[in-house]
């Protein structure tokens, strides 16, 4: 209404200019009082004066126009995905929260559909950002014209979409929903003359009318629903009662996690890695333990999801990569036959990306006294894979002398070209589902070909998980004489291992302590302690920042 009136106010100024004219004429005639030059004068004057408020009016008129266009691009602009032209996600959960207070008021159900495209990142690396960038068009498009009339479709962010649900009369509805995107995703998309199969993993959240989670929850359930989508392969899972409670305890253990950094509850537990065929002790593994106060010690699984999630990972990463080369240290004081045993610390994706870590590497070094021959620094083969700019980092740890080793290798997504960036590596660890079944020719096949590998990058071979004396047989006939598992010795407290007789040759019963034997130092005491031999140099990268 307001634009109507705009548009008609030129006419309007106009018409008042004439009337004004006017009413000058006929007001100067009657009185008389000017001559004819003064009714000329004053005749254009109003005019002019009219012309003007004309002008004046067209002009506000032009400039409010493309005012109420520039704020409505704005606006556009605030609540689209501008690669998609979906909705983002701030307005996701906008429209989200208003379909929540409709699907009440209406006695309806609300489904909440999360998507996350498969294998997006090997299409986004192999042909490029461009070819990724039109994918995530494509999708966009097939999903818009999947879904119904009434739906909302977002794009969360990266390969991440989101459908709403909108108007449904029951649960059924909205898997069909479901079914139908996870049929669309079985035609091929074009891009740049080739045809690519995508496929895609859904989470579902659904809503009744008396359901009081608000646009937040939803997403977050949902998003927790896809996760298990993707772990089980059926392409949609529906958020229930079980994901509902271990959603809960996520939430009590990055409660619980802040203080179990403040309150020093994070504990190293060391496992040995034994060289059969040497019959010694050919070094350790770091592995965190949480010893909670409620529920006694957490393995690494139950917590470390989360620290990853919540940003924590890189403090807990220090943590262990400081306590474990000073309980190194102090092994190498108290024993010579400590001297040269390995120390394995395992890396979080945090760590690698960030820039000082060679610093930190180096410092704690330094600060230990531990010769950084003896430390291991172990990476997973996706971690690697994802983050290859990460390699410089890790080059310049190598250059400290420091050993590097991929961890799990064999169940990550490297391929031979990726391989050839490995060349700073010593050690690939043979991951345990390999181990477990070595009668299945493939997973044989995998160990003789990851050997032989080895041999030719000129690697050590560590096989996880031995648990039989059938393995470590099979194993040392493969050429594999560095094992790690039960069989040898669960991982243990500092305190427990005994420096007398631990780093001591012996046969390949393993590495059974005696509960007799005197302890080592406790975890506390170790973190605090420093090794006072310090002859080695150390060349310190640069620190960043």
């Amino acid at each position: 209404m307001q634009g109507n009136r705009l548009l008609l106010s030129p006419g309007l100024v106009f018409v008042g200019g004439l009337a004004t004219v006017t009413a000058w004429l006929v007001a100067l005639l009657f009185f008389k009082i000017a001559d004819e030059t003064t009714l000329i004068l004053a005749g254009s004057s109003g005019a002019i004066g009219a012309l003007g408020g004309m002008i004046g009016a067209l002009w506000l008129n032009y400039t409010t126009r493309h005012t109420q266009e520039y704020i409505a691009l704005q606006e556009h602009q605030a609540n689209h995905d501008p690669l998609t032209g979906l909705f983002n996600r701030n307005a996701l959960f906008t429209e989200l929260e208003k379909s929540i207070a409709r699907a009440q008021a209406t006695d309806t159900v609300l489904g909440v559909l999360f998507l996350d495209l498969d294998r997006f990142k090997v299409i986004n690396d192999s042909m490029g950002h461009e070819a990724g960038d039109e994918l995530l068009r494509i999708v966009a498009e097939r999903l818009e014209g999947t879904v119904r009339g009434g739906d909302l479709v977002a794009r969360f962010g990266g390969d991440e979409f989101v459908v709403v649900c909108r108007d449904l009369l029951s649960e059924q509805s909205v898997l069909a929903v479901a079914n139908q995107i996870l049929k669309s995703f079985t035609q091929p998309v074009s891009l740049y003359g080739g045809a690519q199969v995508v496929s895609t993993s859904i989470g579902i959240a659904i809503a009744r009318p008396d359901d009081t989670r608000r646009s937040d929850d939803l997403v977050r359930d949902a998003d927790a629903a896809m996760y298990k989508a993707k772990r089980s392969k059926s392409g949609f899972a529906v958020f229930d009662e079980v994901q509902r409670l271990q959603v809960i305890d996520r939430l009590d253990i990055e409660r619980d996690l802040v203080q179990a950094l403040e309150q020093e509850q994070l504990v190293v537990y060391y496992q040995p890695l034994i060289d059969v065929k040497g019959k010694r002790l050919y070094g350790f593994e770091a592995l965190v333990r949480w010893n909670h106060p409620i529920r006694g010690i957490i393995g690494p699984g139950d917590f470390l999801g989360v620290a990853e999630e919540t940003g924590m990972m890189a403090r807990i990463g220090e943590l262990v990569l400081r306590e474990a080369c000073a309980q190194a240290a102090v092994w190498n004081h108290l024993t010579p036959d400590a001297q040269g045993v390995k120390m394995g610390v395992n890396i979080a994706e945090q760590q690698l990306l960030d820039g000082n870590f060679p610093f930190l590497v180096a410092d704690v070094l330094e600060w230990s006294g531990l010769p950084p021959s003896q430390l291991v620094l172990e990476i997973t083969e996706n971690v690697i894979v994802d983050h290859l700019a990460g390699l410089s980092s890790l080059r310049d740890i190598r250059d400290m002398g420091v050993n590097l080793a991929i961890d799990d290798f064999g169940t990550g997504q490297s391929s031979l070209s990726y391989i050839k960036q490995f060349d700073m590596v010593s050690t690939l660890k043979v991951d345990k589902t390999f181990v477990d079944d070595m009668s299945s020719g493939v997973n044989r096949a995998i160990i003789e070909a990851v050997v032989a590998m080895a041999r030719a990058l000129d690697m050590e071979v560590v096989a996880e998980g031995v648990e039989s004396e059938h393995q470590v047989k099979e194993l040392l006939e493969f050429g594999v004489h560095i094992m790690q598992g039960y069989l040898f010795n669960k991982p243990v407290a500092g305190e427990v291992i005994d420096p007398s007789s631990w780093f001591q040759a012996r046969d390949n019963n393993g590495m059974k302590h005696d509960d007799r034997a005197v302890p080592g130092l406790s975890s506390t005491e170790v973190s605090r302690a420093l090794a006072r031999n310090r002859d080695h140099s150390l060349p310190r990268p640069k620190r960043m920042g």
